[in-house]
């Protein structure tokens, strides 16, 4: 039987490369305070700036993270609302920023500052914006939501998940709802948030509106112009986010047979000081 000689191609070690030969910059956002920068500059286009620096009489003083707050705003380069300027020490080629404020579009150019103060760009990012912290601010006046909606809602997100099992958290907070609701008082609901480990102290309120009653079973009943399905008893709940200002809430309910109407309109004013 002849021998076979097997061949055993050699494996080699997989590297990234150093670079690829782009000229660019590239931002991504880690939380509301926080955007991370990385790049890649070619040693061509950094020499061929200090020619034009050195060319114009001036001389090189330092490298920069230029971070523009370009919130609204078309960014042609000189019209930001405001920068600032992080110096670059030694190879660096990333970068953690604090931005400090969420909500807000940001660009960074990476470029050299001159001794005459002229800032020469080597390349400028992408668009990024971080995001809010806490609960939106944009409300919708009209919002309303069925209690059955909200509850089931709020159970497939767990509860709120402290201490306590979601079941058990979830039947606790219904239980003390429905205790308000028998009542006759409006309850607002409590809105949890985790802060960020800088913040030392904080305070978030919101408020919320529930809407509840009855009619015949059968009949036909809207809510600020929506239709809203009644239980098999004819009553109704539901949950409203309450901003500032003034909110009228319009209920007409309709019997069957189209004969009869009924409308009671709530209305309620919130100022928050």
């Amino acid at each position: 039987m002849a021998k076979e000689t097997l061949k055993i191609r050699e494996r080699k070690e997989f590297r990234f490369p150093a670079g690829y030969g782009d000229n660019r910059i590239v931002i991504l956002v880690r939380d509301p305070w926080w955007i991370f920068a990385y790049w890649e500059i070619r040693k061509d286009k950094e020499e061929d700036v200090v020619r034009r620096i050195e060319s114009s009489g001036d001389n090189v003083t330092k490298s920069v993270l230029r971070v523009y707050d370009v919130t609204d705003v078309n960014f042609n380069g000189r019209n930001a609302r405001s920068f600032f300027d992080i110096d670059l020490k030694g190879l660096a080629n990333n970068w953690y920023i604090n931005v400090g404020t969420p909500d807000r579009s940001w660009v960074v150019d990476v470029g050299i500052v001159s001794q005459k103060g002229n800032f020469y760009l080597l390349a400028r990012s992408n668009v990024v914006k971080t995001p809010r912290f806490g609960i939106s601010d944009q409300l919708d006046a009209e919002w309303m939501m069925p209690e059955e909606e909200y509850w089931k809602m709020f159970g497939l997100s767990g509860g709120f998940g402290v201490g306590k099992g979601s079941l058990e958290v979830r039947e606790m907070i219904k239980k003390r709802l429905e205790e308000q609701i028998s009542s006759g008082g409006i309850s607002s609901a409590a809105s949890f948030y985790r802060k960020p480990a800088e913040r030392k102290f904080w305070l978030v309120a919101n408020c919320e509106l529930i809407v509840y009653g009855q009619t015949e079973p059968d009949a036909k009943l809207t809510v600020q112009g929506k239709s809203v399905v009644l239980r098999p008893d004819g009553t109704f709940s539901l949950r409203f986010a309450l901003p500032d200002g003034k909110q009228t809430i319009p209920i007409e309910a309709t019997s069957k047979d189209g004969v009869d109407r009924r409308s009671i309109t709530p209305t309620v004013t919130r100022k928050t000081e």
